[in-house]
């Protein structure tokens, strides 16, 4: 088997595998907030926080992983990632403000462009498309936890269940919004 291995859910998810020493991780690679964000899914990374930096910082480098994103024409040096990769010697708290510092600026020019750009219909669509992103990575824990002798009778289980069914409730009420086709693109832009 190959050392990096993906499979694309749809546009806006894509499921990561990869061999780092004699195992595999796995990683999920999903559009959020107007951004790729790579997340780690295996219990082992998530609870080892330098153990999760180092795969990450090598998936990072692994060429096969650089051509999957150029083909589905996902910037590298726009990727985020749930994992800190700064040293330790740096507060977190410091990282974060300047992160959020740095796309606040980014942030106001490219919404206002996406707004003067994009039709309601458009954007309606792209929110329908990202809660079903949400719906489909609850699912996936709910059927981890599930894989894991985890059932209804836990009462983590039963709040990931009620996260699904919120989100599919969000997103009917989102498709009752606008009864016009989601296809049609020629509508007046605002």
């Amino acid at each position: 088997m190959l050392e990096f291995s993906f499979e694309i859910i749809d546009e806006t998810k894509i499921n990561i595998q990869y061999k780092y020493g004699n195992e595999f991780f796995n990683f999920n690679l999903f559009w959020s907030n107007g951004n790729w964000t790579l997340h780690p899914f295996d219990g082992i990374l998530i609870e080892n926080r330098e153990m999760c930096s180092l795969i990450v910082a090598e998936l990072l480098k692994n060429k096969d992983f650089h051509v999957m994103l150029a083909k589905e024409k996902i910037m590298l040096s726009h990727l985020r990632t749930t994992v800190n990769l700064q040293p330790d010697d740096e507060p977190e708290e410091f990282e974060l403000n300047r992160r959020i510092a740095d796309r606040s600026y980014q942030d106001d020019d490219g919404l206002m462009s996406y707004i003067e750009n994009h039709s309601f219909e458009e954007i309606l669509q792209l929110e329908q498309q990202q809660i079903h992103a949400r719906v489909e990575f609850f699912q996936q824990i709910i059927q981890r936890m599930f894989m894991e002798g985890i059932g209804p009778e836990d009462a983590d289980f039963g709040k990931v269940q009620s996260i699904i069914r919120i989100y599919k409730d969000t997103l009917d009420r989102l498709g009752n919004i606008n009864d016009t086709n989601m296809g049609d693109y020629n509508s007046k832009r605002w």
